[in-house]
């Protein structure tokens, strides 16, 4: 199953016990189908649903939820999110490490979500 080119969304928090780590999870403004569909925190929408890859209509499924501004969500760790995110701005916009390091932890996590949440992603 393709999901390559899906819009993605990285969410800091645990992936939900009950969802397969093969199963993508789809996260959306509006209801969107998998085998398991919950309401959930809003990220993108408050929408959720995990796709089961080895079951019949899993492409259907993502196809729909894709058409229906569905966007995959990255599970992340707030320590992945720092370290990630430091890299990030030091690559992209400055090489001076030592005021990448003076950030403090809340803009850090804002970069991270501002980044995340792009459309344009």
């Amino acid at each position: 199953m393709e999901t390559e080119n899906i819009k993605k969304i990285g969410v800091i928090g645990k992936r939900p016990d009950d969802v397969p780590e093969a199963w993508p999870i789809f996260n959306a403004p509006r209801p969107l189908y998998g085998h398991k569909e919950w309401q959930g925190l809003f990220e993108h929408g408050i929408f959720y649903a995990a796709v089961d890859p080895d079951e019949y209509g899993a492409e259907g499924f993502v196809k729909r939820n894709v058409s229906l501004d569905g966007w995959l969500v990255e599970y992340w760790t707030k320590e992945g999110v720092l370290t990630e995110t430091k890299r990030y701005l030091l690559e992209k916009y400055s090489t001076d490490e030592e005021a990448i390091d003076a950030l403090n932890e809340r803009a850090l996590i804002d970069t991270f979500y501002n980044r995340n949440h792009d459309k344009d992603r």
